[in-house]
This record gives structure tokens, C-alpha cells and sequence, in this order.
């Protein structure tokens, strides 16, 4: 079977990983592409009908995209939350809070809005 011709493109051109279609794809890599996809790709767009409907609508408007596609399996958010904890831990150990904190938790998008 020749190669599809799309998959030819590096993904800053297509904003899909080329790995996607390879018929022996596996789930993690297509967790990955479809992380990359949103990331990339889908959010951004997001962004920017956020922003026109902010205008429009009066109202903050948000859109992730993004969050939704970090962990599927409770196994992967079990992991997330353990990390996030144990990083809060180390935190204060290191007297790492106030704005600090807040701007570190905003950074990886953990916040409160």
C-alpha cells in the first residue's frame, strides 16, 4: 500500500503528527497526536471564537479544548493528581506560595477562575 499523501507533511504544515496514519499506530501515540492536535491546532482557533464572542456577547467567554484531552483513564489522572500534590508539597517545603504559587498553578493551567 503506498503512503497517503498528507503524511508526507511535517506537522507544522498539516498540525496532525504524521504517526497518525501509520496503520501500526498504538494508543499512546494516538493520545499524543490527538494532545498535539489540540494544542496546536484546535486551541487556538478556540481562542479566537472566545475572544469574538467575548466582544459579542458582553461576557467572558472561554473555550478549552485542551483540558479534556490530558488524561482518559483513571489511572492517568490518579498519576496527575499524586503529581500535582506531591509538587504542592515541595512547594510550601520551599516556601514557594502567595502570587508565586498562584503563578506557577496558572502556568499549567491548574487555577481557580
Amino acid at each position: 500500500m503506498p503512503p497517503l499523501p498528507w503524511t508526507n507533511f511535517a506537522p507544522p504544515f498539516s498540525g496532525i503528527l504524521p504517526g497518525w496514519f501509520n496503520p501500526a499506530t498504538t494508543g499512546p501515540l494516538v493520545r499524543e497526536a490527538q494532545r498535539h492536535l489540540a494544542q496546536w491546532v484546535l486551541q487556538p482557533i478556540a481562542m479566537q471564537m472566545a475572544e469574538e464572542a467575548t466582544a459579542k456577547l458582553g461576557g467572558k467567554v472561554l473555550i478549552d479544548v485542551v483540558r479534556p484531552a490530558q488524561a482518559f483513564d483513571a489511572g492517568g489522572k490518579a498519576r496527575a493528581l499524586a503529581t500535582m500534590i506531591q509538587a504542592l508539597a515541595q512547594a510550601k517545603e520551599a516556601g514557594i506560595e502567595g502570587p508565586t504559587l498562584q503563578d506557577a498553578l496558572s502556568f499549567i493551567d491548574w487555577q481557580d477562575e
